[in-house]
């Protein structure tokens, strides 16, 4: 096997270029990521790992969460949050507003079937877990609100996009939010938003690619429904007001924001056991 993998010399010589890093007694690169000793070292765990079941799977997001902190500067965020609140009336009159929710199984026990309020109320009511789960302290600046609507939307984008919470689906939601917010942010804005998911998405599919063959082809194609989702969005995700959306159809919802790139329900349903298994 060592001989069918392993280059020959010439080989590797030509694509090295016969060049060779220059030396010094501790790793450093021009890479502040690959410079960063924790964040090194949760992208290759996120990467590597086999998904188990004595973990949950967001068991690494505490720790991405700290990496992403040694990586990113919040001043600069900030100077990118300003300049684009500047350019963009309607994401400025968005951060303006202020507006947070805080869903309860009761204020959606009303709704009717269908829509998507009555899926609200089946996700806190069966599931036992919370729409607002993330940043639950009032936001001291608009980069605060961002981050607690983005993580209020994220359940709901799940139910109304079609973009189910397994392994796959959760990717592709993430791709279509990326695409969304590089569309329309600028790209230096955009990248600070995109960080985060960029990580999950290049570690999921390091992850199928090297664990999990049967779901690489299904995780591509989530990919290709995130892209396109994403890229028909008129404005990001998480500035959608879906409590303003509670009692529609959710099917009215999905023709509306053309949606229809999102799979069926039950769809990747399939994926969980192969993660798991």
């Amino acid at each position: 096997m060592n001989e069918q993998t392993n280059l020959a010399a010439d080989e590797a010589a030509y694509l090295m270029g016969g060049a060779e890093p220059v030396t010094s007694s501790v790793l450093i690169s021009n890479s502040k990521y690959l410079n960063s000793p924790l964040f090194r070292d949760v992208y290759a765990q996120m990467g590597l790992k086999r998904d188990g079941h004595d973990l949950p799977d967001a068991y690494l997001i505490p720790t991405l969460s700290r990496a992403m902190g040694e990586v990113v500067d919040p001043v600069r965020t900030m100077e990118l949050l300003a300049a684009e609140k500047a350019r963009l009336p309607e994401f400025a009159a968005w951060l303006d507003e202020r507006f947070v929710s805080d869903f309860t199984a009761e204020q959606t026990a009303h709704c009717a079937p269908g829509t998507l309020g009555a899926r609200i109320h089946a996700f806190i009511a069966q599931s036992g877990y919370q729409i607002d789960f993330l940043f639950k302290d009032a936001p001291r600046n608009d980069y605060e609100f961002l981050l607690k609507r983005r993580a209020q939307n994220h359940d709901i984008e799940h139910m109304v996009t079609g973009l189910c919470p397994s392994q796959v689906g959760e990717i592709a939601l993430i791709v279509a939010n990326t695409v969304a917010n590089a569309n329309y942010f600028s790209t230096d804005f955009a990248h600070e938003l995109n960080l985060y998911g960029t990580v999950l998405m290049s570690t999921s599919l390091s992850r199928a690619g090297l664990h999990y063959p049967k779901a690489l082809p299904s995780l591509l194609e989530g990919f290709a429904r995130g892209y396109a989702l994403g890229a028909k969005q008129k404005k990001p995700l998480f500035m959608v007001r879906w409590e303003d959306h509670l009692d529609r159809q959710i099917d009215d919802i999905r023709a509306e924001f053309g949606f229809e790139d999102g799979p069926e329900p039950g769809y990747w349903d399939w994926i969980f056991k192969v993660f798991k298994g």
